[in-house]
């Protein structure tokens, strides 16, 4: 726990921000250019709005207060609105005013709104009977047509999209199928069935990461008190089935990850030597440590490819070994010809996470390290090796520095290329290619000053060709692209980011820029109600679309 006083209340560091006053009722904006007639929707997106309660301030910019950012764009007008998660952690951390909710990074601090009795019964509560975080800070999803924040624990919040207000009680994926954790990167399939993937530490077999379907929403028979037929509703979390479970290499170190992969055929999961020491998670949760205590990088061990075939949900056999990288997001997968291959922003140095405490995002003289500093890299998987030569090159695609060879304890070891030198991350893609063979993809430079995001870059997957967009004094977001209504090229529509001024703390910004040339098409400015801070993820949600993610 981290107690200091009170940070500048409006500093020039986004991330260091605490929003004093939500913009609840929306607000309209000025709109500057023509923004496309058949864009409606809205942009909702997610991350920290608060990293201070009284004295005490949280250690990891993994966590601050959810906020909540939505842009409602109908028939070429546009308003914002913007509010806290209204979670149980951030009810009880303002009411306590000072954190009294355990966070990745950040442990909690005593409760004074508890006795002293209660206080000390709480320090020998099992570890298997604590809640989790519902500081749903990460992301937003829709199941069905229902939106979700989203986080890394068991715990979800259901949002009406509409308001930003929470809808019912916090929703307990462990009521549903056997996790303790969850990412807050689930794919969508155009049927609108998600998959997840989530970590179960207690079993027969020991620790796996499970694979969770969650099938479309649906209407089913049922009787209600007066003996007629009427219709049920049953939710997508309601449905959700553990379809693949794979096992952790290493029992007491399962591996951390932030995204898996998805094609046509497999489930792609990145097992990495970026691992929770359960041992010590649990004599850190009785000594009032962070998760992140527990968190430890093992440089010398390999980074392994774990797929999964989507029709048996059996695991294939074959382990793809990489030298050791830490990965948070996974751009795209497709097979082709044979082949895997999987693109994702990849880190050398473990060290990466450790850049982002507040102590070191406060440092002006602060800089990450390059080997910290996330960069697109491209691995191929050969499929069909049973009954290929070892020590030769199985990688066939044209086009490719990536390498594959098969040893002889049956390991494909495999060599990627990096495709740029460019610091990027947060990538997202036309989300109708996801999984499919593609070009481009579109994220944000991570400054190593600060960490804040710089510039928004457009990147050639393939020939790594990168085109970027700034502007002075203003801090981007992760871009999302939205698909034009019938379009027939991979980048025909628009790419929505948010800016946030660095001198004006109030300021926000709805940027519209054209994918192709990557020029602004338009921009709506906003004064909200309070300071603005900056965000991790969202979506896009098109008007009268049944499936609601690009």
């Amino acid at each position: 726990m981290s107690k200091t006083a009170k940070s500048p209340p409006l500093p020039s560091q986004v991330w260091l921000r605490n929003c004093e006053k939500e913009t609840v009722e929306p607000i309209e904006g000025k709109l500057t250019g023509k923004l496309p007639e058949w864009l409606n929707g809205r942009l909702t997106r997610n991350g920290p709005g608060r990293v201070e309660y009284g004295n005490t301030r949280i250690n990891h910019l993994f966590d601050g207060t959810a906020y909540i950012h939505q842009f409602n764009i109908i028939d070429g007008k546009v308003t914002y609105q913007s509010r806290y998660l209204n979670s149980d952690t951030y009810k009880r951390n303002k009411k306590a005013d000072r954190i009294v909710v355990s966070e990745f990074g950040t442990a909690a601090y005593p409760d004074p709104c508890k006795t002293l009795l209660q206080r000390f019964m709480s320090a020998f509560t099992p570890i298997s009977k604590a809640e989790p975080t519902d500081n749903c800070v990460v992301n937003v999803c829709y199941f069905g047509d229902q939106l979700y924040a989203l986080t890394e624990t068991r715990n979800l919040r259901r949002i009406h999209p509409d308001t930003l207000d929470v809808v019912g009680d916090k929703t307990k994926l462990d009521n549903y199928v056997v996790v303790n954790t969850a990412t807050a990167h689930p794919h969508v399939e155009p049927d609108g069935t998600i998959y997840n993937m989530g970590n179960a530490y207690a079993g027969k077999k020991g620790p796996t990461y499970n694979i969770i379907k969650f099938p479309p929403p649906k209407e089913v028979d049922g009787e209600d008190s007066l003996l007629y037929i009427s219709l049920a509703y049953l939710s997508s979390i309601q449905q959700a089935e553990i379809v693949s479970a794979i096992p952790c290499q290493w029992k007491m170190y399962p591996s951390y990850y932030h995204s898996f992969g998805i094609t046509e055929n497999y489930f792609i999961f990145v097992e990495q030597p970026y691992v929770f020491n359960l041992k010590k998670f649990l004599l850190n949760y009785y000594m009032g440590k962070p998760y992140f205590a527990a968190v430890e990088w093992y440089p010398d061990q390999k980074t392994k490819f774990r797929l999964v075939n989507r029709k048996t949900g059996e695991m294939v056999k074959t382990v793809y070994a990489a030298d050791a990288f830490l990965t948070f997001h996974h751009t795209n997968a497709y097979e082709k010809d044979g082949q895997l291959v999987v693109d994702l922003a990849t880190m050398k140095d473990g060290e990466a996470v450790n850049a982002l405490m507040m102590k070191n995002l406060e440092n002006p003289d602060f800089v990450s390290e390059p080997a910290t500093m996330p960069t697109h890299w491209r691995f191929v998987l050969p499929l069909d090796v049973q009954k290929a030569p070892e020590n030769t090159n199985l990688i066939t695609l044209e086009g490719t520095k990536c390498t594959a060879y098969k040893r002889a304890d049956q390991t494909v070891e495999v060599h990627g290329q990096r495709i740029s030198s460019q610091y990027f991350d947060l990538q997202r893609i036309n989300y109708k290619y996801n999984g499919k063979e593609y070009e481009y993809a579109y994220g944000v430079e991570v400054n190593p000053k600060g960490s804040v995001f710089s510039q928004l870059v457009k990147m050639n997957v393939n020939s790594g060709e990168t085109t970027l967009w700034h502007e002075e004094g203003k801090v981007v977001s992760e871009p999302v692209f939205v698909s034009a209504p019938n379009a027939t090229e991979e980048d025909d529509g628009v790419v929505l980011s948010t800016l946030v001024d660095k001198n004006n703390p109030r300021s926000v910004a709805l940027l519209v820029l054209n994918p192709t040339t990557w020029t602004e098409i338009a921009r709506v400015e906003f004064e909200a109600n309070g300071t603005v801070t900056s965000t991790f993820h969202g979506l896009f949600a098109a008007t009268n679309e049944k499936v609601h993610m690009y």
